[in-house]
């Protein structure tokens, strides 16, 4: 495989899951040679919501740490760190339901991570939600945790 210049992301070449020859070979720790963007399908902020409120059945999964999960979250999302997606998946989430991840916001890659675990286990439709938890907080999306009581006690 040639050699990729930094700064090229280079998976749009490729219409299949990466695999490990995709890396860069000259790179001794295997990190992909341009930037982490995902190859699979995003969701908009607006789609998610028109999900949500048409009541559409999928898993919304947050790859948030423990304690930022439990500080505020999208209504309804499950928590799955990056680093526990592959035995936590396999025991939550069916292999053929929707999925939709998503992290802090738009300059978070632990989503794209996330995603691009899901696809390799075979997890065949997953969406990402790029503008994350920012995003949605700051369209006034639903969101539930810690934060959310902090502000209901504050506006009473």
């Amino acid at each position: 495989m040639e050699r990729i210049d930094r700064g090229e992301d280079f998976r749009w070449r490729f219409d299949r899951p990466v695999t490990a020859d995709d890396f860069n070979k000259l790179n001794d720790v295997a990190i992909f040679a341009g930037p982490l963007l995902s190859m699979h399908r995003t969701i908009t902020g607006k789609e998610l919501k028109t999900l949500i409120d048409r009541g559409g059945s999928f898993a919304l999964v947050a790859v948030l740490d423990k304690e930022g999960f439990e500080e505020a979250r999208i209504c309804g999302s499950i928590n799955m760190p990056v680093g526990r997606i592959e035995e936590d998946s396999l025991a939550l989430i069916d292999r053929n339901e929707l999925i939709i991840v998503y992290g802090k916001g738009p300059n978070d890659a632990s989503s794209a991570v996330a995603a691009d675990k899901l696809i390799t286990l075979n997890y065949k439709h997953v969406l990402r939600y790029k503008g994350g938890l920012n995003e949605w907080k700051a369209a006034h999306g639903c969101v539930e945790g810690r934060l959310r009581l902090h502000e209901v006690k504050k506006a009473a």
